[in-house]
Parts: structure tokens; C-alpha cells; sequence
């Protein structure tokens, strides 16, 4: 199974009876909340709100958004909505975070807590799925911006995490092309030596 387009990745979504709770971090924010209730309009999400409790219910009145002001988590600062947004994670009342109001680094800060984050044991990276006009389904690119500089080891986990997302949406066999700017091996260029390396490992075609 491919996905051809973000439709069919919604319809997916949509057709699965078990609705996925987002915990919205720093909530307070206009466009945040705008895209999270068109989410859960759409039957994607289930909101849960953390941050700035009276601005929260601003922006919802202002948006004519109906939604029980009771549940929504009141925080006092960033690092308190960041915090509480991972705690929700780890106790199960939460599936996945979204960033409101916040600044990334103060949110990161939070997940990747040795004691009280979402580590896992194994490498953290990024995954982003695009949808291209002119090209005939989804692609997803790795790692995005979270490992600077990762070794061959980290690269090997950061495909392994991507392959892994695209497994969870339903593929059967992820297929994966590790790129750098030139197609042969230069010493001068980690990022071929690197890719040499994964490809005797793992046999990944390197492009």
C-alpha cells in the first residue's frame, strides 16, 4: 500500500475507529487552535489543551469554537505547558504533542528529559511527509533539524525511525534512498563515506 496524497492519508485516519488524543502545548494561540479544531472537525483528533487557561478561552470564544473550558489544562509559563504536555503523554491520557505558543527548544527541552521525557532508549530524530504535485505519492524526508550531526550508527536509527512511521501508517515495505550531493565516495565528504558504509550494512541503495 502507498499513499498517494494527503487525502488518502486523512481518509486512512478518518476510517480508523480509535480517534487519536493531541496534546496542544502552549495552546493560547490563534492559528494553533484553528488547525487543531479543523482536525477534530474533520473526525482526525481529539484536542487536549494545556497552557494560558483565560487566553485560551479568548481565542475559542473569538473563534466560535465550542469546547469544555473545564477540561482544558491551565499552566503558568512554557516550561509548566511543555512539562504537563509530556507528563499527559506518559500517563496515556495523550497519543502525540503538538506545539503551540512556545518556543521549540523549551518544548524539546521537555521531551528529551532523562527522567521525565519520552525517551525511549533509542535515537530521537525527525520526520517530515511532504506531498508533491508532480510526483505520483507521498515522500518523507529524515532527520530534519533534531541530530546535527549524527554519526553512522545515529543515521542508521534515524532510517530505522522512519521506516517505522511509514510501517505504522500501513506500508509493507518502506522503500528508502539515502542521498548525498554527490554519487560516488569522497573522503572530503562524510556524508558519502557514511553512506558506503550503510549501504554494505544494510544494502540501502545510496543515490
Amino acid at each position: 500500500m502507498e499513499l498517494k496524497n494527503f487525502q488518502e492519508l486523512i481518509a486512512k485516519v478518518q476510517n480508523n475507529d480509535s480517534k487519536k488524543r493531541v496534546a496542544v502545548a502552549a495552546a493560547h494561540d490563534e492559528h494553533t487552535l484553528e488547525a487543531v479544531f479543523r482536525a477534530a472537525k474533520d473526525k482526525l483528533v481529539e484536542p487536549v489543551l494545556i497552557g494560558d487557561k483565560e487566553k485560551i478561552k479568548k481565542i475559542l470564544k473569538n473563534l466560535d469554537v465550542e469546547f469544555d473550558e473545564d477540561s482544558i489544562i491551565s499552566t503558568n509559563s512554557d516550561q509548566e505547558a511543555a512539562e504537563k504536555t509530556v507528563e499527559l503523554v506518559n500517563e496515556n491520557k495523550a497519543d502525540f504533542i503538538m506545539k503551540g505558543k512556545l518556543q521549540t527548544a523549551d518544548l524539546l527541552k521537555a521531551v528529551v528529559n532523562k527522567e521525565k521525557g519520552l525517551r525511549t532508549g533509542k535515537v530521537m530524530s525527525h520526520v517530515a511527509i511532504l506531498e508533491v504535485p508532480t510526483y505520483h505519492k507521498l515522500i518523507s524526508i529524515t532527520d530534519g533539524g533534531m541530530m546535527m550531526y549524527p554519526d553512522v550508527e545515529e543515521k542508521k536509527q534515524i532510517i530505522e525511525n522512519a521506516v517505522d512511521v511509514f510501517l505504522s501508517m500501513g506500508y509493507e515495505c518502506p522503500k528508502v534512498a539515502v542521498l548525498a550531493a554527490v554519487e560516488t565516495v569522497n573522503p572530503k565528504m562524510p556524508e558519502t563515506v557514511d553512506a558506503d558504509i550503510g549501504a554494505d550494512q544494510s544494502q540501502i541503495r545510496t543515490a
